[in-house]
């Protein structure tokens, strides 16, 4: 059955053990613990709860349930009860509609996720424990369900390109406001168009020389695949990395070695850029365009995950850098058309938006455009926002194809990022002056636009109340904006300057920036100077816990005699 976490916790408290008077007996110590809720398409919460009575029955339940229902999340159970038990079984959190939920318990020693011992109602925890929900999927020779990608170690991943399968270009994690170069890596390869994946503490890139995994917190190199090379993104599943290559196959990499797991051809023979589209992974599919560079169809295909075996294909115009969105059981891609032979730059229609049915492949509808589309789409509740290369940003009807508004901000093939109301788009071609538009989700009327210092091609991302992009030009630069204002904040340029076409991304408090220069780059907050050493945080404790009241009174002197001096300072 499916039941709000309100209306459950309401239900739960009547069975809640009453609590015990200190003066009468001595509880159980209170266990503080943290919870994962990953909904499984590159979304997750991060919450803070205490188990009373951690022996009790229920007590890890009810702990979950008050954290969800602080946090706003939805979560549907049913009670089962049969000869060979009964408990509590999940079946979805924050309505994904996942094959399954999976439960597991942090493992500090082999810093892993293991799978839950027993369920949620018999789980036992103590303090410092951490605890993961998350909607994914399950082996289905071993019945194992897929862990989640955020750790107490790495709480903030970006596990594929765009970070969610709705490709908001949205990140949960917090940006520094006064960055500066924590290392630079030189990876010997010219041209990163990729944008780089960050997660299990590496930072995962490809280029047109193999792909890379460098150490998330030095930048050095942990491993190289030569042979896994082109312009695709990375997307993260199950400690392992999947992407398109230059090769025209798709292939999954372990994460720890880069050692190849599965590679399936989808193109028969390539001439340059192979397969440039990124794939997403939604529980176990994974969904990806094709580019097509003898002028005939490209297609959608989707792979089952574990794999690699092609679950369906849908023939449609090339595929080119556009990624593919998923939402509502529905696969949203752009078409950039058929690639012209002759004039080798251009493409022919049909260029537009599809829509396919997730399962099967169906086409539901197709949206054409003026132009090519080489954006991938983002999901805004309803509609359907990408923007076109003939400078258009269409918002279509996700459910019927049907136009809802257009804008003309020139636009070209850098994604659109989303936060609340408000969507992001990149503008400009190769040369152009470049511009970034905020627009009204809602009408598509603009709210700010910003001027940089070339045109915006690479795709854009929103964190910590930032927008960052970069710029696609000679001395291309790193730019961070107030997302509501658009006033510019600070901004980056990698050193030696060279163009940026691959887009920045926000992972566990830093920026990491791949150039074409072969440089990635990972930017971090600089250090604080810290408080007056008169006020330093070892001194109030001191004075506050030993010195009791003449301690507090200490303190406020202290504060009174800085105000005053400070005061005297400025003048009257």
């Amino acid at each position: 059955m499916r039941l709000m976490v309100l209306a459950v916790l309401a239900t739960a408290t009547l069975f809640l053990p009453s609590l015990i008077s200190p003066a009468t007996a001595v509880p159980n110590t209170p266990a503080g613990i943290r919870i994962l809720f990953d909904f499984g398409d590159g979304t997750y919460r991060w919450a803070n709860a205490t188990v009373e009575d951690p022996a009790a029955v229920n007590a890890t339940w009810y702990a979950v349930q008050a954290a969800a229902m602080s946090g706003g999340i939805w979560i549907s159970w049913t009670w089962y009860s049969g000869s060979f038990g009964s408990g509590i079984f999940i079946t979805d959190i924050g309505n994904r509609s996942p094959p399954t939920v999976g439960i597991f318990v942090w493992n500090s020693t082999a810093t892993v996720w293991d799978p839950a011992p027993v369920g949620i109602r018999d789980l036992v925890v103590r303090e410092g424990d951490v605890v993961a929900l998350t909607d994914t999927a399950y082996d289905p020779i071993t019945y194992r369900s897929y862990p989640p990608a955020p750790t107490p170690l790495s709480p903030f991943p970006v596990t594929q390109f765009r970070g969610d399968l709705m490709n908001s270009g949205t990140s949960a994690s917090a940006t520094p406001d006064n960055p500066g170069v924590r290392w630079d890596r030189d990876t010997g390869a010219r041209e990163i168009a990729s944008t780089p994946a960050v997660a299990y503490g590496k930072v995962f890139v490809e280029t047109m020389h193999g792909s890379f995994a460098l150490d998330v917190v030095t930048g050095g190199i942990v491993w190289t695949n030569a042979a896994a090379k082109g312009f695709s993104s990375p997307a993260v599943f199950d400690n392992s990395v999947i992407l398109g290559t230059s090769n025209g196959t798709i292939v999954r990499l372990n994460a720890s070695d880069g050692r190849v797991l599965w590679e399936t051809r989808l193109l028969a023979q390539t001439l340059f850029s192979g397969i440039t589209s990124s794939p997403k992974v939604a529980f176990d599919r994974v969904f990806i365009g094709t580019f097509n560079e003898s002028g005939g169809a490209g297609e959608v295909v989707s792979l089952w995950a574990r794999n690699g075996t092609v679950a369906w294909r849908h023939p449609t115009g090339s595929v080119h850098f556009s990624s593919p969105a998923v939402a509502n059981d529905t696969v949203y891609v752009g078409v950039m058309g058929t690639y012209n032979t002759t004039s080798q730059v251009t493409f022919d229609p049909p260029f537009g938006v599809l829509a396919l049915d997730a399962a099967s492949g169906a086409e539901r509808w197709f949206y054409p455009t003026a132009g090519s589309v080489a954006a991938s789409p983002v999901i805004a509740g309803s509609r359907v926002i990408v923007p076109s290369k003939h400078g258009d940003v269409y918002a279509i009807d996700g459910a019927s194809g049907m136009l809802d508004w257009k804008a003309l901000v020139d636009s070209g093939i850098s994604s659109p990022a989303l936060s609340g109301s408000t969507v992001f788009v990149g503008g400009s071609s190769f040369g152009g002056s470049g511009r970034v538009w905020a627009l009204d989700v809602a009408t598509g009327s603009p709210k700010w636009s910003f001027a940089p210092n070339g045109p915006v091609q690479a795709s854009i991302t929103v964190a910590g109340g930032l927008l960052l992009f970069a710029t696609n030009t000679a001395n291309g630069t790193v730019y961070a904006l107030n997302a509501t204002t658009g006033r510019s904040v600070w901004r980056f340029e990698p050193s030696p300057p060279e163009y940026l076409l691959g887009s920045p991304v926000v992972a566990d408090g830093m920026v990491f920036v791949p150039s074409d220069n072969g440089h990635m780059y990972a930017l971090a907050e600089l250090p604080s100077t810290g408080p007056p050493p008169s006020l330093q945080p070892s001194l109030l404790f001191y004075l506050v816990v030993f010195g009791g009241p003449l301690g507090i009174i200490a303190v406020v002197a202290i504060v009174i005699a800085v105000l005053v001096r400070r005061r005297s300072r400025r003048g009257p």
